[in-house]
């Protein structure tokens, strides 16, 4: 977050004074004692927040905020102007307004809370990639806000929603802190919390605010504190919790009333973007873990869940696969055809595996099938049902004169719960076996799946295979269609010559 503050005031010893003040602070503060000087600096700069402390040199302080508004929407203003300026102030964009003269205590939590509050909303986003802001006005389509108000006492909760039901475009519910803490334990949280400092104990609200505030559900909402007169030496600690503004708790005149609704209005409209925006970079992350062809995630999504999985100490089984004689489609039918065999056999894969678990796409031809919980001979089962989908129906290209067969090859490997090992390393040796096992069913005919067990001798099945053909780590079984049993053509003397060094040369592409 940078520490970049510019300040802009016309008079030179309050610009000089704020100068001094926010670099004993440690900020690194810009100056400018004109409009135009101002939109210079940051069009050449990028500070975290303007702070107005006065009448620039050559406009008002309202119009010079609504130029920032217009030249750099999001970046937050804070005006010092006297009561009569502060509705103005806000409509053209302030995030905040202070009354001069200020102390240093209240100044500098409300620099922290606005900072706090923009890194919130801007996050990690990389630039290029920022999108419309959240919207929160008349004639949109965003749904109205909710503000749930957690007043002293009821009558002043009901006071509260009369004064600003008529002047704010939201729903407005009342409630007591232990409601409040219930409904955000239950995923029930309001845009806006409105608290009053003090509840049934002085301070109460302070301590609500920062539960609310602590809490994954409700830490993202946004939170104005209501101040009772001779209370404002709280002001600073309620910014510091985690409140975006702090309101007076008299809403005695329509001119304080409009003020208190354009504040939280603001404070609505910035909770909103940055909701936004987190939907935005998550979007994004998902992107990121999602292949584009075909919609299955990638490796940078399994191999991570495959290791949090194997970490949970669930039983877990993965099946490496891979289209055999892949690169004779794109040789004999072109890339287009070879994309069209991928979906549809991405298609058939997860459609077989649904909600079991997951199948990722490795790159090229591979994917791999991760099946946690359940018996192993179960996930056996679904992986051979997922062989068969692919071989039984022949993909139909376009313009081609007869369907096209396509198989796989399969390795399976699976450990039960009970044994040892940290997540990577568990993740890696069971992709690492189930691996081996595809390269013993690549070489041994094709079309078939091979199924890997630790330690174990093959079981006895109905293609014979010499165990000297595998790696003891990896002794395994093969299971193939009728059509494609290795016993034909003397493929079990092939596989015992590919012996264990030549398996151990293999480069697993993971």
């Amino acid at each position: 977050m940078s520490g970049q503050i510019l300040v802009v005031d016309g008079t030179a010893t309050n610009r000089i004074t704020l100068k001094v003040r926010l670099a004993t602070a440690c900020y690194d503060p810009l100056t400018a004692r004109s409009a135009a000087e101002a939109l210079m600096v940051l069009g050449r700069t990028d500070p975290a927040m303007v702070l107005i402390g006065g009448r620039p040199g050559d406009t008002s302080a309202v119009d010079l905020c609504r130029q920032i508004a217009a030249l750099r929407p999001g970046l937050p203003v804070l005006m010092m102007v006297p009561q009569q300026d502060r509705i103005a102030a806000l409509q053209a964009g302030a995030a905040a307004v202070m009354d001069p003269p200020v102390s240093d205590l209240d100044l500098f939590a409300r620099i922290r809370g606005l900072m706090r509050d923009q890194h919130d909303a801007s996050g990690l986003r990389a630039p290029g990639l920022a999108e419309e802001q959240a919207a929160f006005h008349h004639g949109r389509a965003a749904p109205a806000a909710s503000v749930l108000l957690v007043a002293g006492d009821a009558a002043s909760g009901v006071g509260w929603r009369q004064a600003l039901a008529a002047r704010l475009p939201a729903r407005l519910r009342i409630a007591d802190a232990e409601q409040a803490l219930a409904e955000a334990a239950e995923g029930i949280v309001p845009d806006l919390y409105l608290i009053a400092g003090d509840i049934a104990q002085a301070g109460d609200g302070l301590r609500l605010l920062s539960e609310l505030r602590s809490r994954p559900l409700s830490r993202n909402a946004g939170f104005a504190v209501v101040l009772a007169a001779g209370r404002q030496d709280m002001m600073s600690m309620a910014l510091d919790l985690g409140a975006g503004d702090v309101l007076p708790e008299t809403l005695v005149t329509p001119a304080m009333v409009d003020e208190t609704a354009l504040r939280l209005t603001a404070l609505i409209r910035r909770k909103r973007s940055a909701d936004q925006r987190r939907a935005a970079e998550e979007h994004e992350r998902w992107l990121a873990r999602i292949d584009p062809l075909t919609g299955l995630v990638n490796r940078r999504f399994a191999i991570p869940r495959l290791a949090e999985l194997c970490a949970a100490g669930e039983p877990c089984a993965v099946a490496a696969m891979d289209i055999d004689y892949f690169k004779r489609v794109n040789d004999c039918h072109g890339h287009a055809a070879g994309d069209l065999v991928l979906v549809d056999v991405a298609e058939r894969l997860e459609s077989i595996v649904g909600a079991r678990g997951f199948v990722a796409r490795l790159g090229g031809e591979e994917f791999l099938a991760v099946l946690p919980g359940g018996a192993l001979a179960e996930a056996e089962t679904l992986v051979r049902r997922m062989r068969r989908a692919v071989s039984e129906c022949p993909v139909l290209l376009p313009g081609a004169g007869r369907p096209l067969k396509i198989t796989i090859s399969a390795g399976f490997a699976g450990r039960s719960a009970d044994q040892p090992g940290c997540g990577s390393e568990r993740a890696a040796e069971l992709i690492g076996r189930a691996d081996d096992a595809l390269l013993i069913a690549k070489r041994t005919g094709r079309d078939r799946l091979v199924v890997t067990q630790p330690g174990k001798a093959p079981a006895a099945g109905s293609t014979p295979c010499s165990q000297t053909a595998l790696p003891e780590a990896a002794a395994a079984r093969l299971v193939g269609a009728p059509a494609c049993r290795i016993t034909q053509g003397g493929s079990a003397a092939r596989a015992a010559r590919i012996g264990a060094a030549q398996i151990r040369s293999f480069r697993s592409p993971l």
